[in-house]
């Protein structure tokens, strides 16, 4: 029987999810992979939380991209091409990364540089797809051939569109390795990723996690405890947006929850304003307001110009003025 595979369509209404807005959900979903002996799901866990990867790359990352060949650890990866972008970003390696990925080996017993040019996370449609690149020829391969070897029963509808993007594109010569590298690899990293996500899913419900999250959120969590470890850094969101490969600083602050957060705090104030206002404390709550609200990138170009001169510390006032936010 031919072999029929369903693809989830997105539900109408708000699907947005959030960061792990709690230290202690981190540390809880962290702790439901331990418990339960899935190491390739901790450290999956782990690198989204550290590196900041969309998941379907971090469950295709190999070892080569965290070792050099002569096995010493790389201090900074810049081998990872984005699935959804195909850009490259350059990300710094932190101890915590190797903290992990030490503990990780600890438990799966397998030497890296043994499997150097390997994928990290086993999947087997995975090892089944590596297979069939080696001893299959793809270039000679129609779509209704390919169709038949692996007993796909897609619609005309889905294959027309296949030989459509194939026409588009120009990256491969043939259409069989079209099929290879880009229908059956998106397959394979969506299969493994849903994969993974049941098992998420179920480290969220051993937190009691309440809140909108997902995989995703991970990735978004990573923006997210950056910029509130480092409130006070002028170039913060600078950072994260290159980070993220986003196009301007107000994505970065959608993306990572800092607007959602802001929005919550200042219906939660004004919330708090009312209920004073009704008990007859609205003036004082006015009169306390803070003098001088500035932008984030406003605050940091006052920063970069203090000096100890009294004249330039005025001039810093009076711009700040200037900029504040009425």
């Amino acid at each position: 029987m031919a072999q029929i595979r369903s693809y989830a369509t997105k539900k109408k209404g708000k699907t947005e999810v959030q960061p792990f807005w709690n230290m202690s959900d981190i540390k809880n979903v962290v702790e439901w992979f331990e418990k339960n002996n899935e190491w390739d799901g901790y450290l999956i866990t782990l690198l989204e939380l550290l590196l900041g990867r969309r998941i379907g790359d971090t469950v295709m990352m190999r070892w080569s991209d965290l070792y050099y060949e002569n096995g010493n650890r790389k201090s900074e990866i810049d081998t990872i091409e984005e699935q959804k972008t195909g850009k490259i970003t350059n990300l710094p390696v932190s101890n915590m990364v190797w903290e992990a990925v030490d503990n990780y080996l600890s438990h799966v017993k397998i030497n890296p540089m043994g499997h150097y040019d390997e994928y990290i996370f086993y999947y087997q449609p995975k090892t089944d797809w590596i297979h069939r690149g080696e001893f299959w020829h793809y270039k000679v391969f129609t779509l209704d051939f390919w169709c038949e070897k692996l007993d796909k029963d897609f619609s005309e509808k889905r294959k027309e569109k296949i030989v459509s993007d194939y026409k588009k594109q120009n990256k491969y010569e043939t259409l069989g390795d079209y099929l290879y590298w880009e229908v059956e690899y998106n397959d394979i990293v969506k299969w493994q990723t849903d994969d993974y996500r049941k098992k998420l899913k179920k480290a969220i419900e051993y937190a009691g996690i309440q809140y909108r999250v997902s995989s995703h959120s991970l990735r978004k969590s990573f923006g997210y405890w950056i910029h509130k470890t480092h409130p006070f850094d002028p170039d913060c969101l600078l950072s994260l947006q290159k980070l993220f490969n986003h196009t301007d600083l107000q994505t970065t602050m959608n993306y990572i929850g800092l607007t959602e957060e802001k929005n919550r705090q200042l219906i939660n104030d004004h919330g708090e304003f009312i209920h004073n206002v009704l008990a007859g404390k609205g003036d004082e709550i006015v009169k306390n307001m803070p003098v001088i609200s500035l932008k984030s990138d406003d605050f940091g170009k006052i920063i970069r110009m203090l000096t100890d001169d009294v004249d330039k510390y005025q001039a810093a006032i009076d711009m700040a003025n200037e900029m504040r936010i009425i």
